[in-house]
Formats: C-alpha cells, structure tokens, sequence
C-alpha cells in the first residue's frame, strides 16, 4: 500500500468519524431540547390560577404560541382591536385575559331623614369601606311609596401586573389589586422568550465538516476535511484538506438570516 492510499483511508476514516460525531451530538442536542420544552408544556398546561394573597393572583405564562397563533385569537376576540394594530404596523406579542369580580359584603345601617323633606330618607352607601370606597351609592327614598333615586359613582381601582422568570424557565404573572379583588381567571399567551430578544451570537465559534469533490472534465473524486472559525456570526475562514493531498483556504459572509414567523 503506497503513501497516497494510506492518506486517503486516514482522510475518509475522519471525515466519517466527524459525520458520525456531528450526527450524535445534533441529535443529541435536538432530543434534549424537545424533552424539555415537552415537559414545559405539559407544566403551563396543567397549572391553574394560584391566590397567593387577598387581592393577588399568580399564573404561568403559555409562552409557546406563534405569531399567527395571537393574531388570530386576537381577530377572533376583538377584531376591531386587530385593525388598529394591523393598521399602525405593530407586532403582538403576548395576549392576557382575565375575569374579576368583588367579593361580597353584608352591611346595615340606618338611613338619616331629610331635613326639608319628612317623607324622604337620604341613604348612602359605600363599598368596600367608608375611607376608601371603591363603589359610591347616594340617593333617597320615598317613605309613602318606597320609591328610590340615588346615583353611582366610583373610586379609583389599582392594579399591578408583574412578570417573572422562574428557576426552571418559565415566566409568571402576578395579577395585583386591592384585598377585596376577586380574580376569577386570568390567561396569557406570548411568543417564546427567544422572540422577544435574540440570543446574542458568540464572537467566536468554530466549524468541522467535510467535502466531497468531483471533477466535470475528468473521472477524478476526492473527499475532504474541513476546519474553520466563525467570528461575529458573520465571517466565516475555512482551512480544508482531501484525499488528493489538496489544500484549500476559503471564506464566506452571512448576507441575511431568515425567520419562520
């Protein structure tokens, strides 16, 4: 066996290996991350709406939606809504939801009579408390037919939502308002996290694979083994070796990165 075929076994025995190598490691990679969002998934799903204090509620955000996923949720909920979006040329993002209500409350007194009026009695009524009342209810009533007129009015209603990134990735929503605020449920739905910020490329990384070569004009073949770094994402430089006893140096630049929305 002469020099050049002991060079081309050693060339092919490596380029296989490194096949062999980026296969396993892609796969493996490709199966992990499917395992995880997997069990991600099936978390949001079967996580329910938390009170974790009077007036504050937490849920899990569903952060696996799409882009087509929102808009059409949000034309089929609120059309009107969408056009405006759609017309000022705006991005959704996430979509949250909730239902709320007051809790109850008993309460009794006495209504005062009116000074100019005998047959009247002024009656005022204050929710949840006299201080600080959210509902405002002031009016009178006709002792001799029971007849009442008053009018509503109301306080201000302060909330606060507050977004969080678990240990084991997941984002939160806290929903917050004042102790005599019932949250009967709360959904949110949003683009992955990657979405919102894309991952800062690494300045530098680098690059195995290998080549395979063939001649128009002449039965001649070659395969080879490439090495290279990628610097900024963009500049790739390429140092290559075949079975021909060939070496090549290259170097290609990423015009533009494409997204499925």
């Amino acid at each position: 066996m002469n020099k050049a075929s002991i060079i081309n076994i050693l060339i092919i025995s490596q380029f296989v290996i490194i096949c062999v190598m980026v296969w396993e490691i892609v796969t493996l990679k490709s199966t992990t991350s499917d395992q995880i969002d997997s069990l991600k998934k099936s978390i949001i799903a079967s996580d329910s709406l938390q009170k974790e204090a009077a007036g504050q509620y937490a849920k899990l955000v569903d952060y696996y939606k799409s882009e087509r996923d929102l808009i059409e949720d949000l034309r089929d909920n609120n059309d009107s809504l969408y056009q405006l979006i759609d017309a000022n040329g705006e991005r959704v993002l996430s979509i949250a939801r909730s239902i709320i209500s007051l809790d109850k409350k008993v309460v009794a007194g006495f209504a005062k009579p009116d000074p100019l009026d005998t047959n009247t009695l002024n009656l005022s009524l204050r929710y949840p408390s006299e201080k600080s009342p959210f509902v405002l209810w002031d009016g009178s009533i006709n002792k001799s037919t029971a007849a009442y007129r008053g009018k509503f009015s109301f306080g201000q209603l302060p909330l606060g939502i507050v977004l969080t990134e678990e240990s084991r990735g997941l984002w939160k929503t806290r929903l917050i308002g004042p102790s005599w605020l019932r949250v009967d449920s709360l959904s949110i739905m949003s683009l992955p996290p990657e979405e919102y910020t894309p991952a800062e490329p690494k300045r530098v990384q680098f690059l195995v694979g290998g080549t395979y070569f063939t001649r128009l004009n002449i039965q001649e073949r070659a395969i080879g083994v490439n090495f290279g770094v990628n610097l900024f994402d963009r500049h790739n430089i390429l140092v290559g070796a075949n079975s021909l006893q060939q070496l090549s140096f290259g170097y290609t630049y990423k015009i533009k990165s494409f997204k499925k929305k």
